[in-house]
């Protein structure tokens, strides 16, 4: 299992467009093979503040979803927006509940 997490810094004008395509791609997203979770939060629209949260079997699911239409769209319209990124992969090695919980 992975998880690609982290922030992104959006040019705030780009954050519309941004929130229409990511909410008409989210479902082809969440169809794909492998995919567990899919969630591109938009935390402070003012200040273009983005956290990134997904889930996936492994990196070839990611691989392939990084090779999909919807997202090479998705990418061309909103790369050249995205003025800084800390979005990492994290290889997960097992899962527990919370403490208490």
């Amino acid at each position: 299992m992975i998880f690609v997490a982290g922030i992104m810094n959006m040019n705030p004008s780009d954050i519309p467009s941004f929130v229409a395509d990511y909410d008409a791609m989210r479902n082809d997203v969440l169809a794909e093979p492998g995919c567990h979770h899919y969630s591109l939060l938009v935390e402070d629209a003012p200040t273009g503040l983005v956290n990134v949260m997904e889930m996936w079997d492994d990196v070839d699911a990611l691989k392939v979803h990084l090779g999909t239409p919807h997202i090479a769209k998705f990418f061309a319209a909103h790369a050249p927006h995205m003025q800084a990124s800390t979005v990492q992969v994290y290889h997960i090695s097992g899962a527990e509940p919370l403490p208490g919980m």
